[in-house]
């Protein structure tokens, strides 16, 4: 018979927030649902991300330019921005 004890796992362990990293970059092009940026330290690396929710609704009112240098926050795995700075 195995017995599995899973210590310290409580409620909060489900409703984790997502660990977020960054991107560093020039905007390359920035749409209603998506942003591509080129990365500053890797000129071959060009990613495109999606908008969470809260962030499409911002960026409808002020979307940045190309060319322009910006950090995007995501979400670790994925290519969902949940800041642009």
């Amino acid at each position: 018979m195995t017995c599995l004890l899973l210590a310290g796992i409580g409620p909060g362990f489900l409703h984790a927030k997502p660990k977020t990293e960054k991107f560093h970059g020039t905007v390359v092009a920035a749409g209603p649902k998506a942003i591509t940026v080129k990365s500053r330290d890797n000129i071959y690396q060009v990613r495109t991300f999606s908008y969470s929710a809260q962030l499409e609704q911002k960026m409808q009112i002020s979307k940045p330019q190309a060319g322009k240098i910006v950090t995007v926050r995501y979400v670790r795995g994925t290519d969902l921005a949940t800041k642009v700075d």
